[in-house]
This record gives C-alpha cells, sequence and structure tokens, in this order.
C-alpha cells in the first residue's frame, strides 16, 4: 500500500505496524499460565483467547526499522531472568525508604525507555485515538523522527516490578491510556515487566522533569515495586478480574 507515513511524511510502502511489538505478545503467551496457544485478551469487560492484535497500515520501511531497533533492545531487558527481568541485573539500588528507586548502570537504558514509551504513546493515538496526547501528537512525531527533544513538560517514568508469588508481572501487557487529572494529563501502559507513566502539563512540579527517563540529566532513575503495590497494575488486574469469560475460557 503506497501512502503517507505518519512519523516521517514521506510517500512510501507503508508496512504493517504493530501497536504493540509482536514479541511482547509471544512473551505474554508464554507466561500467562493458560496453558493455551493464544494470550488471554481482555476488551469490553470480556475475556477470551486471541492471538488478535493492534495493526494498521502507518510507517514506511525506514521509521519501522527505527522503531523496531529499539523494540528489540527492550525486548532483551525485558527478557526474563529467574523470577525477574534482566534489566534488574543493571540497577542499583541505593539507601532509600522502601528501596523504591534505583538509578541505572547505563544511561543509555533510559534514553532507549523513554523512546520506546513515547514511541507506543504516539502510535496509540494516531491509530486507535486511546491515548489522547492532543497538540503534543506532533511533539512526540519530531521527538520520535529525532528532529526535537521532549519539551520539560513531558516527565516519562518507569517501574520495574519485583517478583510476586501472587501473579507474574513479566505476562502481562496493556495498551496506553489516559486521564485528565489536576496537574495535567496522565498517560501509560504495561509492558512485560515494566510500567511506564507520562505526565504531560505544563504546571506539574519543576523536579519531576529532572528525572524524567527523557531528560539531558546523567543519571536516570527507575523505580521498583512489587505490582501487588501499583495503582496502574492494580487497575489493570481489576478489570482483568471482573472481566466474563467467554469462548474456550468460560468453557
Amino acid at each position: 500500500m503506497i501512502g503517507i507515513c505518519a512519523l516521517c511524511k514521506a510517500t512510501s510502502s507503508l508496512q504493517n505496524s504493530h501497536l504493540v511489538p509482536k514479541w511482547a505478545y509471544r512473551r505474554a503467551l508464554s507466561l500467562g499460565g493458560n496453558n493455551a496457544n493464544a494470550p488471554v485478551l481482555v476488551s469490553k469487560g470480556n475475556a477470551v483467547l486471541s492471538n488478535k492484535q493492534t495493526t494498521k497500515k502507518l510507517l514506511c520501511s525506514a521509521c519501522e526499522q527505527r522503531f523496531s531497533t529499539v523494540e528489540n533492545y527492550i525486548a532483551k531487558i525485558t527478557k526474563p531472568d529467574n523470577s525477574r527481568i534482566k534489566l534488574f541485573q543493571d540497577i542499583t539500588r541505593p539507601n532509600t525508604p522502601k528501596y523504591v528507586l534505583a538509578s541505572l548502570n547505563r544511561n543509555d537504558d533510559g534514553n532507549l525507555m523513554a523512546y520506546f514509551a513515547a514511541s507506543v504513546m504516539w502510535r496509540s493515538c494516531v491509530m486507535t485515538g486511546q491515548c489522547k496526547l492532543g497538540p503534543y501528537q506532533h511533539i512526540f512525531q519530531q521527538y520520535l523522527s529525532g528532529q526535537a527533544p521532549l519539551p520539560p513538560e513531558v516527565v516519562i517514568s518507569a517501574c520495574l516490578f519485583e517478583a510476586s508469588p501472587q501473579l507474574d508481572p513479566r505476562g502481562w501487557i496493556s495498551e496506553p491510556t489516559s486521564l485528565k487529572t489536576q496537574l495535567g494529563w496522565l498517560h501509560g501502559f504495561l509492558m512485560t515487566g515494566l510500567g511506564f507513566r507520562c505526565w504531560i502539563g505544563k504546571t506539574l512540579p519543576h523536579g519531576w522533569s529532572q528525572v524524567s527517563l527523557s531528560s539531558n540529566s546523567q543519571t536516570k532513575y527507575v523505580s521498583v515495586i512489587k505490582p501487588e503495590e501499583c495503582a496502574d497494575f492494580l487497575a489493570a488486574a481489576e478489570v482483568a478480574e471482573a472481566a466474563k469469560q467467554r469462548g474456550r475460557l468460560a468453557a
């Protein structure tokens, strides 16, 4: 299909772009624990076994490769490692209350995690409209195409989920959602052992921009938390638990 690439705006043969990387669905299937040949999909109050993935003819081959390179890196650092993900090997946990803060040993990890999070949220905005970036859609596009950095009112953070005896967060993925708050817009999603959040607002506390993964800070930080203590994860789990099982799940 010939069309205009949503990222670089060049006229080209458009690729079938995935909102969530294909490897993430495979990871969810392998760790989902349902002994089925498809992961559990929760949508509109129903839970079914489904291989359905959100796709769209969206990007030229060069832009698709730009995203794929970063996605492959995220696949590598979220690879299962004992009961956690591999990234736990490359963080330093200072003596902070409850040890919930950690610095990334490699600054590139933070930069690539920020790029990945922004790419998924931007794709959600242009593919489904579920992530509501509004006037920042163009700003994200410029950042992702390498034309400009993200402004300080865009704050991207990530948390690493600790091992939990109650559930395995490495088998959970969710598409981005958006929420309007008093501080600004909050966007977020789960991805195979990581939780991403993006705050956008001109009245955000000044210190937030300094710890954003997309900032110029030489040290990048992530939070470390058990999934059952994370509001985003609990919300996703609540939706999944309340969903009515259909098809083979109901058998």
